[in-house]
């Protein structure tokens, strides 16, 4: 006979409680052998995890640890080292660092030259071929001039440097009698800014005379020009 209150009663049953025991049991053990980020290529191992795919990180990433990068890692963004950034040799391509000075000489010379009284004027040129990827350039020029004195009374004889448009400093300058031969040269440095790969700038050496003429007199008047540079990036 039932007890009152049991009749209809909603408990399940004792073999359906073991039953829902047994299948929570199963879920459990099943959930406990899954792996749910398996599907991301993402497993656990002893002290961390492993990511077998890519990942992307929208926000900010912390990383306070070593950080160990055994593949390629591309940058598209800024990126600031706040310590020691050290690399093995030969390990940096970028053309920048591997040649951040290029070399250059230049030579000219000129003979039979003439000169006259007023300002400096252009007797012999050089035009400097920028390479790609400089800007700047360290010119050291030095013009060398030798003049016989042909006009008809002494003189004084000047030669200048002139890099892109400037003469640094002040000409050389020397006295020389009728029929005398002089040497003069003057050597100049500059820095030249602003520069484009392909383009060019001007290396000249200039000269005038004091009140005189000073007809040309073949190899006894001639001009060097010699110059060296190292473009910078």
């Amino acid at each position: 006979m039932s007890q009152p209150g049991l009749a209809g009663s909603q408990f399940p049953s004792e073999d359906a409680q073991v039953r829902e025991l047994k299948d929570l049991k199963r879920d459990i053990q099943q959930l406990a052998a899954a792996n749910p980020l398996g599907a991301a290529g993402i497993r656990a191992v002893d002290g961390g995890i492993v990511v077998e795919g890519s990942e992307t990180v929208n926000g900010p990433l912390e990383i306070n640890g070593t950080t160990n990068v055994s593949g390629d890692a591309t940058f598209t963004g800024d990126m600031v080292i706040g310590g020691n950034l050290s690399l093995p040799n030969g390990s940096i391509n970028n053309a920048a660092l591997e040649a951040p000075v290029y070399p250059a000489v230049y030579h000219a010379d000129i003979q039979n030259i003439s000169i006259t009284s007023g300002p400096n004027v252009e007797i012999l040129g050089a035009d400097v071929a920028v390479p790609s990827g400089y800007t700047q350039a360290l010119v050291s020029l030095t013009i060398t001039m030798n003049m016989t004195n042909n006009s008809a009374s002494t003189d004084l004889a000047y030669v200048g440097a002139n890099i892109n448009g400037t003469s640094p400093g002040w000409a050389s300058v020397a006295s020389a009698t009728v029929g005398q031969a002089i040497s003069l040269n003057n050597t100049v440095v500059a820095l030249v800014n602003g520069l484009t790969g392909g383009g060019t700038f001007r290396l000249t050496g200039k000269a005038s005379s004091g009140a005189n003429t000073w007809p040309a007199a073949g190899t006894s008047n001639v001009m060097n020009l010699n110059a060296t540079v190292q473009f910078l990036r």
